[in-house]
């Protein structure tokens, strides 16, 4: 069976990044947050029939807590993410016209008017009118697409008492109707009919549970078929088919079950035997085929199983990484997938043929800068980078250092790469011990030990660089976001004379100091991977502010001053230890702190200005 793949001119793409991709419950459309060029980043609707993406103009532009939903018509239900509050906010293209004022939430505050950074007039974009629905104080809120006439959405308001209320939504400007409350939080949302009565949720707590809602009672009851440990991850619901996870021997082993079955699920054997970490993404409509994304070291593979023979096959994408976001239906399977040189875009499967419909193609816009996989040198053998220009030859080249810690450099498009790269900066991007995609021993190899093994590959990989390079060409410099911060300001205490200069963004001071300030859901990390764990080495206790007098080179920290995940307390804390210090002439440290920046600076600001001032830091070095 053959597979081919047809793209978009890849030499011409716009500078475009987009996050956030939903589907609406029919898989007719799917809406995102793209940003073009320096502008602001905005609501953009896909047709997944092949139009080109239209943009909604919103007032004030958004950040990356905002998530936009699609609705079977085309409309965008938006949930901007405060502080104290999550505000439902319906947007439409500026050409329809619903009646309606528009101030129907609980509230009315619209926010100020402001210039939201055009990207060019095609005739299809244009200011979205913006409803504003509801407004839910605190607590967590997702909404759920709906599947059936009637309902455009569900949205699971869970309070800070833990209970969720359950709201439909028309998918016209008028307030939400409350249909349930569940008094426990629950998360997910799976139809498991076409008509959009029963909703699989999970139930979250000590003891996790699947429940089904019925939308037209309220009821919350166990699943007829699932197990009370059994978990819906997908459904075909036209043909009943649903697609489960269970946890068993410490793993998750995915099974297939008819909805109403109260029988043991199958867990087909090949199903359940692939080499990387397996995201399943859609059911076809009769449930016999199930779409996969196989993730190996920095690139995604698209598996289409079919569950009854129990074998897959492998669509040929281009090299790059396929976001968790799908739809199949009877037009075929969509997707998203991002490559370095392509920023993340829908794929249509449909048959046998792979291609990349035209709405892929944009306008104008600047050529991609290319990057590689290549092989580098860690402390314990080789690793693997992702490489933008020639390190050894090029005038400057930084190191850059993802979060995480359990993350890693994905083939995908970066956008601060690719400034980089155009700035004239080589860009090498490893993926040391402690990145996900390598195994276990890799993955582990930083547990109670952050800033052992990790570091040791970093210096060994500058050193490397360094011994590499024309003789006269300036030092490698470091960058790093989150963890990969906190890790590169290591680097620089330990070997200080290897870097040029470091920019960092968002770092935390120590494991012991994030635990005591971070939130929730970063003390477990901590503790499920031994972040608080004091290293017995020459370098001693990694706690950055004891090791502030040993970084003697120009240095650049960013931090948000919204920043939800690493408080930015840490950096004016650094800040002010590394000013107390002397430094050499020139090389005295910047602070930079953005007024409603997140943790995220690529995203969770309204404009990109704050790349602009790492990007300009790096390429203002040595012979600049």
């Amino acid at each position: 069976m053959s597979r081919h793949v047809t793209t978009a001119d890849e030499g011409h793409l716009p500078d475009v990044s987009r996050i956030n991709f939903r589907f609406s419950g029919d898989g007719r459309y799917a809406a995102c947050l793209a940003r073009r060029g320096r502008g602001l980043l905005v609501p953009e609707v896909w047709d997944v029939a092949g139009a080109r993406p239209r943009t909604l103009r919103t007032r004030t532009g958004e950040t990356s807590a905002s998530v936009p939903t699609p609705t079977a018509g085309g409309d965008v239900l938006l949930c901007r993410a405060g502080t104290d509050a999550h505000r439902l906010t319906l947007l439409t293209a500026p050409s329809r016209d619903d009646g309606d004022d528009g101030d129907d939430g609980d509230d009315g505050d619209d926010g100020d008017d402001g210039d939201d950074g055009d990207d060019g007039d095609d005739g299809n974009d244009g200011n979205a009118e913006e409803h504003e629905l509801a407004v839910f104080r605190g607590g967590v809120v997702r909404v759920v697409a709906g599947a059936a006439p009637g309902i455009a959405a569900l949205v699971l308001a869970t309070g800070a008492d833990g209970r969720t209320s359950v709201w439909r939504l028309s998918g016209r400007a008028e307030r939400p109707e409350r249909i349930a409350t569940a008094p426990y939080p629950v998360r997910g949302g799976i139809w498991l009919d076409e008509s959009g009565r029963r909703l699989a949720l999970t139930r979250a707590g000590t003891e996790p549970a699947t429940v089904v809602l019925d939308t037209l009672t309220g009821a919350l009851t166990p699943p007829a078929g699932p197990a009370a440990d059994e978990y819906v991850l997908l459904a075909a619901p036209g043909a009943g088919v649903l697609l489960t996870a269970v946890r068993r021997d410490g793993a998750y082993r995915l099974g297939v079950r008819d909805r109403d079955d109260d029988g043991p699920a199958r867990h087909p054997e090949r199903l359940n035997a692939f080499d990387g970490e397996v995201t399943p993404l859609a059911l076809n409509p009769s449930g016999r085929r199930l779409a996969l994304a196989v993730n190996r070291r920095t690139r995604s593979h698209l598996v289409l199983h079919d569950l009854a023979a129990d074998a897959g096959t492998e669509a040929r994408l281009p090299a790059g990484v396929i976001h968790p976001a799908a739809r199949w239906n009877t037009g075929g399977l969509h997707l998203v997938h991002s490559a370095p040189g392509r920023p993340a875009g829908l794929v249509g499967i449909a048959g046998c043929s792979v291609s990349r419909p035209p709405a892929a193609i944009a306008d104008g816009g600047i050529r991609p800068s290319p990057a590689r996989v290549l092989s580098c040198p860690g402390a314990a053998g080789p690793m693997e980078a992702i490489v933008y220009g020639d390190p050894t030859a090029g005038h400057r080249v930084v190191v850059a250092l993802h979060g995480g810690p359990e993350a890693a450099w994905r083939f995908a498009h970066e956008p601060l790469f690719q400034r980089l790269s155009r700035a004239g900066i080589a860009v090498v991007a490893p993926n040391q011990r402690g990145s996900t995609g390598y195994g276990a021993a890799h993955r582990d190899a930083i547990r109670d030990a952050w800033g052992g093994p990790d570091l040791a590959d970093v210096l060994a990989l500058g050193r490397a660089l360094a011994a590499a390079r024309d003789p006269g060409a300036p030092r490698p410099m470091v960058y790093g976001a989150s963890y990969g911060a906190y890790l590169a300001l290591l680097a620089c205490a330990a070997q200080a004379d290897l870097w040029s200069r470091a920019a960092v963004v968002a770092p935390f001071l120590s494991g012991r100091e994030l635990y005591e300030d971070g939130p929730p859901p970063v003390r477990a990390l901590l503790d499920r991977l031994g972040g608080r764990t004091d290293l017995d080495d020459e370098l001693g206790p990694r706690d950055l502010l004891r090791l502030a007098g040993r970084m003697r080179l120009p240095l650049l920290i960013v931090h948000g001053d919204d920043d939800p995940i690493i408080p930015v307390g840490h950096s004016r804390r650094l800040y002010a230890r590394l000013r107390a210090a002397r430094w050499p002439e020139g090389a005295a440290p910047i602070y930079l702190e953005v007024p409603g920046g997140g943790h995220d600076l690529q995203h969770d600001v309204r404009d990109t200005a704050v790349l602009d001032r790492v990007v300009d830091f790096l390429r203002a070095g040595p012979g600049a």
